[in-house]
């Protein structure tokens, strides 16, 4: 898995206590507000993907299911076709994390859990 998907699942837990909660429980805790204040600092690299592991870990460890999403196997467009299909996905406004979901008609912005700012409507990843 890439270190743009591992940051996306994180910046989700960011917006909701429970991951600082369960790293405080399990003495994780500098851990994460290492991560946090790597992520928050655009400071993308090797050290932040460490903490980042060491976190899935601990929620593996703690509920039997890891922090990042499963893997998924992706196809791409028949000869003949481009990879253009319209769709937007929520991305991040500083390109700190993969962003978050597919964007809707009329639905309001979620918010980056690393920026505070809100999500910006782009293409689907490739």
């Amino acid at each position: 898995m890439d270190l743009a998907m591992k940051i996306g699942a994180f910046c989700r837990e960011l917006g909701d206590n429970t991951l600082r909660a369960m790293a405080l429980r399990d003495n994780k805790e500098p851990v994460y507000e290492r991560a946090e204040e790597s992520l928050k600092a655009g400071q993308i690299g090797p050290e932040l993907e460490a903490d980042l592991d060491l976190l899935d870990e601990m929620v593996r460890g703690v509920t039997g299911q890891g922090l990042y999403p499963a893997v998924t196997r992706g196809f791409g467009p028949l000869p003949g076709y481009g990879r253009e299909t319209g769709a937007q996905w929520w991305t991040c406004p500083r390109g700190r994390c993969s962003g978050r979901g597919r964007v809707l008609p009329d639905q309001a912005p979620p918010v980056c859990g690393a920026t505070g700012e809100p999500l910006v409507p782009g293409p689907l990843p490739g």
